[in-house]
């Protein structure tokens, strides 16, 4: 389970989370469910913005170590992974919210400019690119590329955006945080948006316009 980077589709709604039988102890939700494999019993603990999975053997009152090695293949080691995985699918489709930002920033233009995503490249089905209407020119990029190629140390892939922006600006626009330097464009007039829960969708619409008219605008003089 990669839960690193859920946090940035999926928002916790802490009532659902009751509902289910969590209680808050300190800064956490807490519930401890019993495994039909073996002496067994896993607790999840969750906060707004980590999840903390635990597996204790019941007899030695000890964290059951095999669960924590990703590469241990056992086969009752896995059969423990699969009941805790179900649990925790149980509890993400319940007590969870998935805002999904890539698919709002592609409404949003489809509404506003009449665009469609264009996917140039035959074996990807994840990087899309806008052209505005006259001119025919990116002024948007979607793609799916490794946290770490943002300097996130993170496992996994995020979405993000390329946009475009005069050079002074794109230097304020940058706060290392939900945008950083472009990622594979030129970084004197273009910048990465991550496409999660945390951005500011009023900001990144209003970045996402003046990318398309400062590249209508330019290309028409």
């Amino acid at each position: 389970m990669n839960l690193e980077k859920m946090f940035d589709t999926y928002e916790l709604e802490t009532k659902k989370l009751i509902e289910l039988g969590f209680k808050k102890i300190k800064d956490s939700y807490q519930k401890t469910y019993s495994l039909s494999k073996g002496n067994f019993e896993v607790t999840f603990m969750i906060t707004k913005k980590s999840i903390k999975i635990k597996v204790v053997d019941t007899e030695t009152k000890e964290d059951y170590l095999p669960f924590y090695v990703e590469d241990n293949n056992q086969e009752f080691v896995n059969k423990i992974k699969n009941e805790v995985a179900i649990k925790w699918q149980e509890i993400l489709t319940h007590a969870f919210r998935k805002i999904d930002t890539k698919s709002k920033v592609i409404t949003y233009m489809k509404e506003k400019y009449h665009l469609s995503p264009n996917y140039s490249w035959k074996d990807d089905n994840t990087t899309c690119t806008f052209k505005t209407q006259i001119c025919n020119k990116w002024f948007a990029i979607i793609m799916e590329i490794p946290y770490k190629k943002l300097g996130i140390e993170k496992n996994g892939k995020i979405f993000i955006i390329n946009l475009k922006n005069k050079e002074e600006k794109v230097k304020d626009i940058i706060d290392n945080k939900n945008i950083f330097k472009a990622y594979h464009m030129n970084k004197k007039y273009w910048y990465t948006v991550t496409l999660t829960k945390n951005i500011n969708l009023k900001k990144l619409y209003l970045l996402i316009d003046e990318s398309y008219n400062l590249v209508e605008n330019k290309k028409k003089s």
